[in-house]
């Protein structure tokens, strides 16, 4: 089970991941535009993402008007696209068929059920890339992003990093995954979709150097199934 804090109330709640049933979810952009609602579309993205590593099947739209411009900007976030969209919440659900489970919405949005509460996006206009989304995946959800060229720089310099870490690694032989770090990625995902503490998880495997290169590039190979950082990119590749 997953489970996440609904912002209408602040109770924890439990989700099924989709195993009988598709995980439907709206991801509520239209009353925001801009960078912030390109970070809904990505905490969607990272909540289907978990819930496929659980096994499940997730539905994922969007609720608000055609915007080509966000879904450019998704589509170089590495957002899966949508299975459908809504010009409001019935007929986003009407799309997929059934009501939604939760809903991704800045926070104070009404919802009709669960709501992931997003924090607002400075400045409301970048230039996407993998970079925007491991800085946005750094911070604490409901937290305010500045993304500042600053911290834009930081997070492709920690990109290129992890990336040549990864591709060295994978020249190692094969070795299990590190079972106490997959438990620790899981229990960060699974409980309110932390995304700050699944990357400080990374970070600290990536300093325990008592542990096999094989089983670090395989427990980060995992982690990417949800991060779509790339991560493995550089594997077999010519590096500088």
């Amino acid at each position: 089970m997953l489970r996440i804090v609904d912002g209408r109330s602040g109770e924890p709640v439990e989700l099924d991941p989709g195993r009988r049933f598709p995980l439907r979810v709206l991801a509520h952009t239209g009353a925001v535009g801009g960078t912030t609602a390109l970070r809904v579309l990505l905490l969607a993205d990272v909540l289907a993402r978990t819930a496929e590593t659980h096994g499940g099947q997730v539905l994922v739209a969007s609720v608000g008007p055609a915007d080509p411009a966000l879904d450019a900007a998704a589509a170089a976030l590495g957002i899966k696209p949508g299975a459908a969209r809504g010009d409001d919440v019935t007929e986003a659900e009407e799309a997929l068929a059934g009501p939604a489970r939760v809903h991704v919405a800045p926070a104070g949005t009404e919802t009709g059920g669960p709501r992931l509460d997003v924090g607002p996006v400075h400045p409301d206009e970048v230039t996407a890339g993998p970079g925007v989304r491991l800085a946005l995946l750094r911070l604490d959800r409901r937290a305010p992003a500045e993304l500042t060229p600053r911290t834009l720089e930081a997070a492709d310099a920690a990109l290129r990093h992890w990336r040549g870490a990864v591709a060295r690694w994978a020249e190692s032989p094969s070795r299990p995954m590190c079972a106490e770090y997959v438990e620790r990625l899981q229990a960060a995902l699974s409980a309110d979709l932390d995304t700050a503490a699944y990357l400080a998880a990374l970070d600290r495997l990536e300093t325990e150097t008592a542990l096999p290169d094989g089983s670090r590039f395989e427990t980060f190979a995992q982690a990417d199934r949800v991060l779509a950082l790339e991560l493995t990119g550089e594997v077999g590749g010519v590096r500088s």
